[in-house]
């Protein structure tokens, strides 16, 4: 059985920026117009609405008539989330599925919008139901075994309730890391390789979790020391520390309060942060599918079948 280290591909992405300077700068330029556009766009649809909801939200106990009414307002605006979300990740996915396993095929800094893009954006929708149809269904075996620990009472509640709280996580992170080699397989292959991940990832989960932990401890103390450094820039464009309050919780209400020399600083460091976490985050999948495929062989229809 072929093998690859946990560490180094959690590093990966590390390595990537440091060979990347360019890739990395315009994706994060790319990124930061980006979002300025998308936010742009958010406020225009429902600018008040979102000043609204977020006053509400901070309430005790708001009325569920007026959260509902909010939330209908807010309809146009979650459907553009999603539909963004999507297609960003589809097209981060693929770029660096494109940088490790076709690393000479860097034409547009390695962005693109194609028959790629698609397939992984079907693959991500794909695993992401398949996850959400397992937590369903293991959330309501959780409740029937919260009922009958209720129904037993005593110690023996808070003891079936625990265990199928671990229970319900453990089952999500391993089904999650059987899938996760699901992207980089369909990007190799030109084919929606879903099942294909679960066949290739059998005797990895261990080294796939570490891998996977690694990379986001990584990304989170990255994003900290980039967190630290806004909140000095910001701290100096502002005026000082009183001037931060919109660097964190920006202001939504308008373009006016959304567009500040905060926000923009805000926006910047933004991009670059979203840049580095993503190659954190995303590299280790492309690189442990290339060393299992070079020790096991490229998967096959009859071994693992395309979803």
């Amino acid at each position: 059985m072929s093998k690859f280290s946990a560490s180094d591909a959690a590093f990966v992405g590390f390595r990537l920026v440091r060979e990347h300077p360019r890739t990395v700068a315009i994706w994060a330029a790319a990124m930061t117009v980006l979002s300025l556009s998308v936010s742009a766009l958010t406020i225009q649809l429902a600018g008040p609405q979102l000043a609204e909801f977020m006053a509400m939200s901070s309430e005790t106990n708001p009325e569920p008539a007026a959260v509902l009414g909010i939330m209908k307002g807010l309809a146009p605006v979650m459907l553009l989330s999603i539909v963004y979300s999507v297609a960003l990740y589809a097209v981060m996915l693929a770029a660096v599925n494109r940088m490790i396993q076709r690393p000479a095929d860097d034409r547009s800094a390695y962005l693109r919008l194609g028959q790629d893009e698609v397939q992984q954006g079907i693959t991500l929708i794909l695993v992401n139901l398949l996850l959400l149809g397992l937590y369903l269904c293991a959330a309501v075996a959780y409740g029937v075994l919260l009922a009958i620990g209720f129904a037993a009472g005593g110690v023996v509640a808070g003891l079936l309730g625990l265990i199928g709280f671990v229970g319900l996580a453990c089952l999500l992170i391993y089904v999650a890391v059987r899938l996760s080699l699901a992207s980089a397989i369909t990007f190799d292959t030109g084919k929606v390789a879903v099942r294909a991940s679960w066949a290739m990832t059998k005797g990895h989960v261990g080294g796939l979790l570490g891998a996977y932990l690694l990379s986001a401890i990584m990304s989170v103390i990255v994003y900290l020391l980039f967190m630290t450094i806004i909140a000095a820039v910001g701290a100096i464009v502002s005026g000082g520390i009183t001037g931060l309050g919109g660097l964190f919780e920006p202001d939504m209400s308008s373009l006016k309060a959304f567009f500040t020399p905060v926000g923009l600083v805000r926006a910047a460091f933004a991009g670059v942060v979203s840049v580095l976490t993503t190659l954190i985050l995303f590299s280790p999948v492309p690189t442990i599918y290339q060393a299992l495929k070079s020790g096991r062989g490229e998967p096959t229809e009859d071994a693992a079948p395309a979803v």
